[in-house]
């Protein structure tokens, strides 16, 4: 078994990001850590046609787990957290197509020892400060409520609000398998369960729920660290940061540099929440009109 691999989630909206993230890995992979791709069913035939490399491991999703989730958000968060069932590795970086590595790599960037690799955790006081200089408010951003939920719901008790992003992620299969098979498998519910329980309150996310679970469990030494790539999350952020932006100078502190798709305010998130609010506001004008017939009888 692999002490380490690599996991990219795509499909084929995203391919010329992913070719320019593959560039990066082939350029700066220097200990050759294998790299498994994750692709949408309907788009495994697109990337197997286009692929030109033997080393690289295409996958469909389904070989990874059948989920029927329609949201593409909570779709690929479920596919990105069951890469451990193909005991492959004993732990993985999972990297989305918008990202690209900017220096040399190596194991040792993401292992403490063989068995475990860092996590990333921290308060991310940077990101809420660049939050409010774009006139945004801190105390709103997604991974806090999102946090607070979760914590709840596996049953940890500190009130301490942590960031286990951003990507790429940094995971132990272990931690996976045991909160699939353990945790789950006790309340004897499937992830996609859990993550409707979340969404009540909170978008749901993955990497809060592993962050949240090994804090609960301990099921690995937590040998914390910052965020691996600088990642560009509002295009105003950017603007107010570009006269700084200098990519020898940003190789000196991470590996990698992102430009997250929701600066056009059309990523996965706002859609999915977009549609959230539109479905809610269709459950109160039922109830409307329900209240209205009822009054005139």
């Amino acid at each position: 078994m692999l002490d380490i691999a690599i996991l990219i989630k795509t499909y084929k909206d995203d391919y010329v990001s992913y070719k320019k993230l593959m560039k990066s890995i082939k350029n700066f992979n220097i200990d050759k850590i294998p790299v498994y791709i994750a692709i949408n069913d309907r788009d495994y035939d697109y990337f197997l046609a286009k692929n030109t490399d033997p080393e690289l491991n295409l996958l469909n999703d389904s070989d990874i787990y059948k989920c029927d989730i329609k949201d593409p958000w909570r779709y690929q968060q479920v596919i990105k957290s069951k890469f451990y069932r193909l005991n492959i590795c004993k732990n993985y970086l999972c990297i989305d197509s918008d990202s690209e590595f900017i220096t040399p790599f190596r194991k040792s960037d993401f292992l403490f020892d063989e068995n475990t690799p860092y996590t990333i955790m921290h308060e991310s006081k940077p990101f809420l400060e660049m939050v409010n200089q774009i006139d945004l408010d801190s105390d709103t951003v997604f991974f806090k409520n999102a946090s607070t939920v979760t914590q709840k719901l596996i049953g940890n008790e500190h009130n301490k609000i942590w960031d286990y992003g951003p990507s790429p992620y940094l995971w132990s299969c272990a931690v996976w398998k045991d909160f699939n098979e353990t945790f789950l498998a006790s309340k004897n519910i499937s992830f996609e369960d859990f993550m409707n329980e979340i969404e009540v309150d909170s978008p749901p996310s993955e990497t809060i729920i592993y962050g949240e679970y090994l804090l609960k469990t301990n099921l690995i030494p937590i040998y914390p660290i910052e965020g691996l790539f600088k990642v560009y999350h509002y295009k105003k952020q950017f603007l107010i940061e570009k006269r700084f932006y200098n990519i020898e100078k940003l190789k000196k502190v991470y590996l990698g540099v992102i430009f997250q798709s929701n600066w056009d305010n059309k990523s996965i998130l706002t859609k999915y929440l977009n549609r959230k609010k539109r479905k809610i506001k269709l459950i109160f004008l039922k109830i409307k009109n329900v209240l209205n017939i009822q009054s005139k009888k």
